[in-house]
């Protein structure tokens, strides 16, 4: 061959193409749970099915990271039961959800995933570059979330006395548009379909009937979350296949895109030709 330095460049990038992969989907995954006395056999499925759901996202090439909010227990505060985690740490974090209350403010708690509360401790630590998932379980809609006396901890936008407001539907939309976040909604109840399926659909996710996740029988309830995360999986893909440009969709910042097979044929056909023309002109 006359220019052994060209021959090992073509190699080279052809190697490249060859190999080079797409770095996965990062996404942080915000689990926002109802903890009145009506949900404890949700919590506990989702609590023994979280490795399941996490398998299925992993296996599908999104890097994903799970958080729990959990809102309306007896002091009605949404509060950070674990930060940023991985599914085994989640699902330790998770006994610690409780059974308590009546009081049901969901849109401040999807505000509270969203860091969105005023004077809001502490707050989420999202990983820069990440796609942004809130999911609520739940039983029942929003209700109290006004922003009173004794209750800041409900505000956005200010203190009760300095023209702060309570989270409504509206707000929680113009925030979940703001942070490009996804939400799925696991719902039962007219209530809960009223306040929140027309968010979740609005926001690039999905409804899912809670009914599934609160099951006696395990093989239902895994049953349940495997189609759960295999929609939510797509979700995703979808997302970033329509909106490449979305926080997550890349983090690698412009990696070579995986070949198609036929590609990868030529490829291969193109580096067979030139190891025989090497040979015969070596001849």
């Amino acid at each position: 061959m006359k220019n052994p330095i060209k021959f090992a460049a073509a190699v080279a990038v052809a190697m490249s193409l060859a190999t080079g992969a797409s770095a996965a989907i990062r996404t942080d995954i915000v689990f926002v749970v109802d903890e009145s006395g009506s949900m404890g056999t949700e919590q506990v499925n989702l609590r023994n099915n979280i490795g399941l759901f996490a398998s299925i996202l992993s296996a599908g090439g999104v890097d994903a990271t799970y958080a729990l909010v959990g809102y309306g227990n007896s002091a009605i505060a949404p509060r950070l039961i674990t930060d940023f985690t991985n599914p085994s740490a989640f699902a330790t974090a998770a006994t610690g959800l409780q059974t308590s209350g009546t009081a049901e403010v969901g849109y401040s708690a999807i505000t509270f995933a969203l860091n969105g509360i005023f004077n809001q401790s502490p707050t989420l630590s999202f990983r820069p570059n990440s796609l942004k998932n809130i999911v609520i379980v739940s039983d029942d809609g929003s209700n109290n979330e006004a922003c009173i006396s004794g209750r800041a901890f409900l505000c956005i936008g200010g203190a009760p006395d300095a023209g702060g407001t309570g989270a409504t539907q509206a707000s929680v939309d113009a925030l979940l548009k703001a942070n490009n976040a996804l939400l799925n909604a696991v719902i039962s109840g007219s209530a809960a379909n009223g306040d929140y399926a027309g968010l979740a659909t609005g926001n690039g996710g999905q409804v899912f009937n809670l009914t599934g996740l609160g099951g006696s029988d395990p093989t239902a309830t895994q049953i349940f979350v495997d189609a759960f995360a295999r929609a939510k999986l797509q979700e995703i893909i979808d997302t970033c296949e329509t909106n490449p440009n979305l926080p997550g969709c890349n983090p690698g910042g412009g990696e070579t895109p995986v070949p198609e097979p036929g590609t990868l044929a030529l490829l291969g056909a193109g580096l067979l030709g030139l190891g025989v023309v090497r040979r015969r002109k070596a001849a």
